[in-house]
């Protein structure tokens, strides 16, 4: 199983490795620590527990790996073969082989029931979406208070407000509501153009600025994401039309999310959408990409980016998923428009989260 699969199957996050078996009958096993077994017993209580001391009884005590606990207690359990997912540790696989177990690699995802929330998933997805855009707020209100130099550099306090300031600023919202941040973007300009260009040196007035938020709650470990993209001052006509553009993408594909549409035939609406609208797309030569250049959205919940997603995959859409909806454009020189919000799906429709406004250009503050 993936990280992700073993925190959803047990709700367990532990300091030391442990395995994860299910057997025929369904039931969950875990191979654990002693130091980490009374926490998985009352954070997991369905779980049979075993640790060391009971797999290896009749050894001498050492320390073992997780390969040969997972090993012994396949053994003790009579496994004979074993289906792991495609990031199902080698060393691990390679040490059941060696003792006999075969490892197969499932086709299939181990829970594939993650993809509908329950209503306490929702909620909390929900809670980092808020955190989320709580942060995108304060980024906003600096860029509008900061003091714009003759040349076109921002500035706050005095110094040249950098986008590594705006990014840690954002980080500390993010952590006062209990969420991390990693990779957060703050992209200026042509850095834009790069969907997950991080950003890094001076902000700019008359350039867009991709703002990229996606907290992940300590507590619960689910994440949130919203995209905006801002304009100090006045935006360039080529980038209002883009901005205008994704707007307008995003509404037709928020209006089309709901059970029972395909996931593909929202990726192709828009695509549509943004060849009508006079944006071509050229996916080549490598590095620079322009245009409408990845899916209209994923899902959202234990990963970030995770099943289902919009894009040219088959599946429909069905009531519980929770997807991102963020149709961008890119283009090299100029920078990119990105507009992201996350919404659930419900019985009608969809619903957006947590809200924030999509305008493009921030006056003075």
């Amino acid at each position: 199983m993936e990280e992700n699969d073993v925190r959803y199957a047990t709700g367990l996050v532990a300091t030391d490795p442990f395995g994860v078996l299910v057997d025929a009958r369904g039931r969950l096993h875990l191979a654990i620590s002693a130091l980490e077994a009374a926490r998985a017993r009352q954070t997991c209580p369905r779980a049979i527990l075993h640790t060391p001391a009971e797999l290896f009884a009749d050894a001498a005590p050492r320390r073992r790996t997780l390969g040969a606990q997972m090993l012994a207690l396949a053994k003790k359990l009579r496994v004979r073969a074993v289906q792991a997912g495609p990031y199902f540790p080698l060393g691990i696989a390679r040490e059941l082989e060696r003792g006999g177990v075969k490892v197969k690699l499932a086709e299939a995802p181990a829970f594939p029931q993650r993809a509908v929330k329950t209503p306490s998933e929702i909620a909390r997805i929900a809670k980092s979406q808020r955190a989320a855009i709580a942060a995108l707020r304060a980024a906003v209100r600096a860029l509008r208070e900061a003091d714009v130099s003759p040349s076109g550099v921002l500035k706050r306090n005095g110094k040249i407000f950098l986008a590594e300031d705006l990014r840690a600023l954002i980080e500390r919202e993010l952590f006062a509501r209990g969420c991390t941040a990693e990779g957060t973007i703050v992209a200026v300009g042509p850095q834009g153009a790069r969907p997950h260009d991080v950003g890094s040196g001076p902000l700019r007035a008359g350039v867009p600025i991709v703002l990229d938020i996606f907290p992940r709650d300590k507590t619960t470990g689910y994440w949130g994401d919203v995209t905006r993209t801002v304009v100090r001052g006045r935006a360039s006509d080529q980038v209002r039309r883009m901005h205008r553009a994704v707007r307008g993408a995003q509404r037709l594909a928020l209006a089309m999310v709901r059970p029972g549409v395909e996931s593909r035939a929202v990726q192709l609406a828009v695509e549509d959408y943004f060849r009508k609208a006079g944006f071509e797309t050229k996916l080549s030569p490598p590095g620079r990409e322009s245009g409408f250049i990845h899916s209209v959205g994923h899902g959202v919940g234990l990963d970030v980016h995770e099943s289902p997603g919009l894009r040219h995959e088959p599946g429909r859409i069905a009531a519980g998923h929770v997807l991102t909806v963020e149709p961008g454009l890119y283009y090299p020189g100029v920078g990119g428009v990105r507009i992201e919000d996350t919404v659930v799906v419900t019985k009608t429709g969809c619903r957006i989260l947590a809200t924030f406004p999509k305008n493009l250009e921030l006056s003075a503050g």
